[in-house]
């Protein structure tokens, strides 16, 4: 996998958009360029037509880049903290391209089902997103049938950014 990053973006940004760019494949990913207005480093695909960023700024403050940008690709923003998934809860907020304008989904949850999927849920019924090596996939279904499965599916995530993370730490 081919990317080029800042030099700036903290480690656990890097682990964790590396994590994302994991569950959608592929090969090339460039640095948006130009003033966004979205966090330093964020990444385009153009094989799945979406912009990856990530932020240690837990606050949502970032809702007008995200809008700007999905006028012409989905966006994904990873807000983290310091201490991802261990103190600080990592959630996404999702704006997607839509023919009647651009669509915010924030405050997701990073789901893992049992087959390794990587989905993003919210607290309540909503929009159900699914990142895979074909993009970015909206349901009103959710990937889990009872409250178990989703807490299960909440934690197998919340492991893997923990590790992700360390090992960024870590320097592996």
């Amino acid at each position: 996998m081919h990317r080029m990053l800042h030099e700036p973006l903290p480690s656990t940004s890097n682990a964790l958009l590396d994590y994302f760019l994991a569950a959608l494949g592929g090969e090339t990913y460039y640095p948006l360029g130009g003033n966004t207005g979205l966090p330093a480093g964020a990444l385009e695909s153009l094989d799945h037509n979406v912009v990856l960023a990530a932020t240690p700024v837990s606050v949502r403050v970032f809702d007008e880049a995200l809008l700007r940008s999905a006028e012409y690709r989905d966006t994904l923003l990873v807000r983290h903290g310091f201490s991802p998934e261990t103190l600080d809860p990592v959630r996404v907020d999702v704006a997607l391209r839509s023919t009647a304008g651009p669509i915010l989904v924030p405050d997701l949850s990073l789901f893992r089902d049992m087959d390794g999927q990587l989905h993003l849920v919210p607290q309540h019924q909503d929009l159900f997103l699914t990142v895979g090596p074909d993009g970015i996939w909206v349901s009103l279904i959710a990937p889990f049938d009872r409250w178990t499965d989703r807490a299960a599916g909440l934690e197998r995530a919340a492991a893997d950014v923990v590790r992700a993370c360390s090992r960024a730490r870590a320097g592996l």
